[in-house]
């Protein structure tokens, strides 16, 4: 007769305790990054002001890269990405879904803004590379899921072919250009989205509204 096949158990409580360590891991690395820097700030260092062990964090994310990487990955969630998505696909007037994926964008980018920033001056770690370079690919997919849309529905402007629709979308929504409107001219976030909400009409619609469209509540 064969024996029952082993059930591999899992505590609530260990589990309870190992996201509170990835939490307190976290915050301790957000606080000195953005104190110190990216490069300034120590394994050793996260560790102490977590209150855990160098090898717990090397075991838990395997490297300070990871952490940051980690960091950024939340960002869509706290900028609930799940809702914007569903707004911006209820939109029917063109300018008006461009201006709900300029709010999106703003949302985005705001709510991690000085995590952004670490990892804007830590380009030269390859993992920090490579996650930049996988963002930049899936808003680019974005874009082209977006413009592919207006394209469908006649709303783009004469002779605009959708790849060109898509780079100048594409330009206009990097973080690069979210920091030099905030950090570098010192704008609001409402001025920004503003902002990028007029120049993607401009530069992509048919018929620009000739005044702001509001979004519908």
């Amino acid at each position: 007769m064969d024996a029952p096949p082993t059930r591999t158990y899992r505590s609530p409580l260990r589990a309870e305790r190992a996201a509170q360590t990835r939490d307190r891991v976290r915050a301790a690395a957000r606080e000195l990054f953005e104190a110190e820097g990216f490069g300034s700030t120590t394994i050793a260092a996260i560790s102490e002001r977590a209150d855990v062990s160098p090898q717990t964090i090397y075991s838990t994310f395997g490297s300070k890269a990871a952490i940051l990487r980690d960091l950024l990955e939340q960002m869509e969630e706290a900028a609930e990405a799940v809702t914007w998505r569903e707004r911006i696909a209820q939109e029917q007037d063109p300018a008006l879904v461009l201006r709900a994926f300029a709010q999106w964008t703003r949302a985005f980018f705001a709510t991690s803004r000085a995590s952004m920033q670490v990892a804007q001056a830590a380009m030269a770690d390859p993992l920090i590379a490579e996650l930049a370079e996988t963002g930049n690919q899936r808003r680019r997919q974005a874009l082209t899921s977006l413009m592919g849309r207006l394209a469908d529905e006649g709303a783009l402007r004469p002779g605009l072919e959708r790849g060109e629709a898509v780079d100048r979308a594409w330009l206009l929504t990097g973080v690069e250009t979210y920091l030099g409107a905030t950090a570098g001219c010192g704008w609001s976030e409402e001025r920004y989205a503003d902002w990028l909400a007029e120049s993607l009409t401009l530069q992509l619609l048919a018929t620009p509204p000739s005044d702001p469209p509001t979004l519908s509540s």
